[in-house]
């Protein structure tokens, strides 16, 4: 079963995975850390906890598609937090990591035309329609 790093992109294979010698958890450690940048994610089929939020998420989010807005969809002064950002790969999403779009990020609608313009922790940004609509937030 392939990953795909959020923070990088990177593609690889937990399974191939070492162990850090460093981990004073050893064998019991429920996270994956992504080979290229070390960003730490939880492991979704290790972690008991992990495995209980995704359950509860999986019940109180309504179905359909109003239940995931994206950035494109914001109107001007609207504020949300990036809850996904999806089929962004590579060097792009990396540049989108740098400029803090990650989930969890609080991010505020400016302006849409000419540009969608957003501002994100003090730093207004010029983003391209195709990566605001794969861009999924919650309000």
């Amino acid at each position: 079963m392939r990953t795909r790093c959020p923070m990088c992109g990177y593609v690889f294979d937990p399974a191939e995975l070492q162990c850090h010698t460093a981990c004073p958890i050893g064998a019991r450690c429920a996270l994956t850390c992504c080979p290229q940048c070390g960003y730490q994610m939880p492991d979704l089929e290790r972690s008991v906890g992990a495995r209980w939020l995704r359950g509860l998420l999986g019940r109180l989010r309504p179905s359909g598609p109003a239940s995931a807005p994206t950035l494109a969809d914001l109107p001007p002064g609207r504020s949300a937090v990036v809850t996904d950002v999806e089929e962004i790969q590579g060097e792009r999403l990396a540049r989108l990591a740098q400029m803090g779009l990650l989930p969890g990020a609080e991010v505020r609608v400016l302006r849409r035309r000419p540009a969608l313009i957003v501002e994100v922790d003090g730093m207004t940004l010029a983003l391209d329609p195709a990566v605001a609509a794969r861009i999924r937030v919650a309000s």
